[in-house]
């Protein structure tokens, strides 16, 4: 999204604690002005002790001027698409801080002179071809999907307000305060009309170069973090903390409004195996912008599927001022 942008990669060498010490250390040295972050837990569940620190870094990033990007996750209302479980519905963490952007998933789909075919939420359900019939039938059963909701631990910040719809913020009454809301914004996450992607891999037959597709809010994230490197090489300046800014700019042609497009989605063909098709073809259909038993939907306006929505070719400019 940003080919001449100059990139630091910095790792933890496990995936806890060792993470919030990496984090740090790209924040407390100002190595980037824009930090993308693919990682978090399934839910806001965790110990006081845990969250205060890592918000200590996010709130020294703000100060700094530094945009921080988490991906808002893959598990959708963290509900699994039962209805029943909907009292537990959450976002992830630390997507659900208010001091960092939020950013959930599409599924895109493009036409054959490059213009957008059909764009909507990433949630997606699956079904198995077996004896001529989709099993579970179409729009099957859920999957995965963009991470959002309202939180319960963190109130709704102000640049949210008047923008984020009443009825998501409490809940429909059920909270007695207005609620930071999830995602912020949106990119292409969906794995099925997802990125290609090519590595050097490891295969029975020997080691060699092949490609395959890869999505997830993982890949919405850092995609982002490229509109906003643009975004910022528009204004000539680091951006910095950017919620205000993305919400300012609510409903302005800044961004495709992602609303929900009923049914569609992609037949998949995968080897059986995995590696060749020597062993046969399984046929999936993966329905897009699932919605049966998840408490967040694709909507007109701000959703906790897709936030603000995906930017456009306005969205520099506007950002940017």
């Amino acid at each position: 999204m940003a080919p001449a942008a100059n990139l630091v990669y910095v790792g933890a060498p496990n995936n806890y604690q060792d993470l919030d010490a990496a984090l740090n250390h790209v924040v407390d040295r100002h190595l980037a002005d824009i930090v993308t972050n693919s990682y978090g837990f399934g839910g806001e569940a965790l110990p006081t002790g845990y969250i205060k620190p890592y918000n200590d870094t996010f709130i020294q990033a703000a100060a700094e001027g530094i945009t921080v990007l988490f991906s808002s996750g893959d598990g959708g209302d963290e509900t699994g698409g039962i209805a029943a479980n909907a009292a537990s519905a959450t976002p992830d963490w630390p997507a659900s801080r208010p001091w960092v952007t939020a950013v959930g998933g599409t599924s895109l789909g493009i036409a054959q002179n490059n213009s957008i075919a059909i764009e909507t939420g990433w949630e997606s359900g699956t079904s198995t071809l077996k004896s001529g019939m989709w099993t579970p039938p179409a729009p099957g059963a859920y999957l995965y999907g963009s991470g959002g909701g309202t939180s319960r631990l963190f109130v709704q910040p102000t640049w949210q307000a008047g923008v984020v719809p009443t009825t998501i913020a409490t809940v429909d009454g059920a909270r007695s305060t207005a609620m930071r809301s999830v995602p912020d914004v949106a990119a292409l996450a969906d794995p099925n009309t997802g990125m290609l992607i090519g590595e050097t891999q490891v295969f029975p037959d020997g080691t060699y170069y092949d490609q395959y597709r890869i999505g997830g809010t993982s890949l919405a994230s850092p995609l982002f973090a490229g509109m906003m490197a643009l975004a910022e090489q528009h204004v000539g300046h680091a951006l910095g903390f950017a919620n205000p800014k993305l919400y300012a700019a609510a409903g302005s042609a800044a961004y495709n409004d992602i609303v929900h497009v009923a049914d569609a989605g992609v037949v998949r063909v995968n080897y059986k195996n995995g590696i060749d098709a020597t062993k046969g073809y399984t046929y999936i259909f993966r329905s897009f912008d699932f919605t049966t038993g998840l408490t967040i939907h694709s909507a007109t306006g701000y959703d906790q599927v897709t936030g603000l929505g995906t930017p456009t070719s306005a969205f520099y400019a506007m950002i940017g001022n």
